[in-house]
């Protein structure tokens, strides 16, 4: 069932371009050809007019249909729930994930780049699980055997058992997922997973309800472009925010000139109403635009999207820091303070991570933002606290099996006494 979101803003376009075609035919040819032309033959003030008013109306136009036709990024989807396990499997009978950290023009510290090593991590196929165990719990079962046999070692280590060996068994595959070794992280070290797209959400991905799909660094769903804001369309937005703000306050600021002058005048004309509807939309889009412009350059500077910005005083993030990339088991959950920016950069790095690293390109719509939208580098100083705290409340492989099977053996000691 289509939303009442998802219906309007399949009109919005087309009630965008109206707009700026109106004011275009208002501004060009009833002001600039018609008004300082041909009666008060202003000939230099209508090519001024017309050059800085074309600079802002392309622009502003192709930020538009750029923000259109460039979709905001999303991870690959699952397969679905309904569909044949022979229709799911490869060769290999594994799929791949490719979350890999970023290339930057400027390396991160010797820390950072350590704990970005990518790793596998093995995770049940929720298409054939229809219990859906939840993210790195596709080891439980492993662990669980470890009880049964005693056998830590082998069991532990040999994770690809459960990729090679469900072709001919009734478990469900396996997905294996190379991950960054640090990410964030549910509270007790699980990745974070959709269960709508059936797939892990990298770090700042969230799921929109109106597109049903997971966004990459998700801004908000913004029914003025039908579409998500996020990852590949950020620049795209933010560019046309700011050109539409300027175009609207450049339109309000030449045609109440106009407007004033006309009703000053001693000549008893009619005042043309559609240099006031021009004003008046110059003067309502200004006013928004120019705010929302600001707004979100404050998000660019702080390295920010909407949706973290959102009691971002009191929100904190779980950061999972993989200690060994042989042992997925062998990791540890450290946690943010209230307010921390985990990828503030400062302010000069923050708005390349947006616009890019070539600055003749900062103000134009074209060119990409650095890295792949799967994971964002930290801030140093942040990331190597949080990886000491990290390490100091990790546990190891053995330490973990051998409390399993000591619980197992105490459960087991109680039932035997009842």
């Amino acid at each position: 069932m289509t939303s009442l979101t998802i219906f309007i803003g399949r009109f919005m376009p087309v009630v965008v371009l109206t707009l700026m075609g109106y004011t275009c035919y208002v501004f060009v040819y009833l002001i600039c050809v018609n008004k300082l032309i041909k009666e008060n033959q202003r000939i230099t003030q209508a090519i001024v007019y017309l050059v800085f008013y074309f600079l802002f109306f392309s622009m502003s136009i192709i930020s538009y249909l750029r923000i259109l036709f460039r979709k905001p990024g999303s991870p690959p989807l699952g397969p679905k729930p309904d569909t044949p396990i022979s229709q799911q499997l490869n060769t290999e009978n594994t799929e791949t994930i490719p979350i890999s950290s970023p290339k930057l023009s400027r390396p991160t510290s010797t820390i950072s780049n350590k704990f970005q090593i990518p790793f596998t991590l093995h995770r049940f196929n929720p298409a054939t699980n229809p219990n859906n165990t939840s993210n790195a719990d596709a080891l439980l079962p492993i662990e669980s055997n470890l009880i049964n046999k005693s056998q830590p070692t082998t069991a532990a280590t040999n994770t690809n058992v459960m990729a090679s060996s469900s072709i001919h068994s009734d478990q469900p595959t396996s997905v294996v997922i190379p991950m960054p070794s640090t990410f964030i992280c549910k509270r007790d070290g699980r990745v974070r997973w959709c269960e709508t797209c059936n797939y892990v959400k990298p770090d700042r991905c969230h799921h929109c309800s109106e597109c049903n799909r997971c966004i990459l660094k998700m801004d908000h769903h913004c029914p003025w472009v039908n579409g998500c804001i996020g990852f590949r369309n950020y620049k795209y937005f933010y560019l046309f925010i700011a050109y539409t703000a300027i175009y609207a306050d450049f339109v309000l600021a030449a045609t109440i000139s106009i407007v004033v002058v006309q009703l000053q005048s001693s000549e008893k004309k009619d005042l043309d109403v559609q240099f006031v509807i021009t004003a008046v939309l110059g003067f309502i889009f200004g006013l928004l635009l120019t705010g929302f412009t600001l707004v979100h350059t404050a998000y660019i500077l702080q390295n920010r999207t909407t949706i973290e910005s959102l009691s971002y005083r009191t929100r904190t993030y779980n950061l999972r820091v993989q200690f060994d990339t042989e042992n997925p088991l062998n990791y540890g959950v450290s946690i943010t303070r209230p307010g921390e920016n985990l990828w503030n950069l400062g302010w000069k790095q923050n708005w390349k991570m947006v616009m890019g690293d070539k600055w003749w390109l900062w103000f134009v719509p074209f060119g990409n933002p650095p890295g792949n939208g799967l994971s964002y580098p930290f801030n140093n100083p942040i990331h190597n606290r949080l990886v000491d705290e990290a390490r100091r409340q990790s546990i190891s492989q053995e330490e973990r099996m051998n409390n399993m099977v000591q619980q197992a053996q105490s459960q087991s000691g109680r039932g035997g006494r009842r």
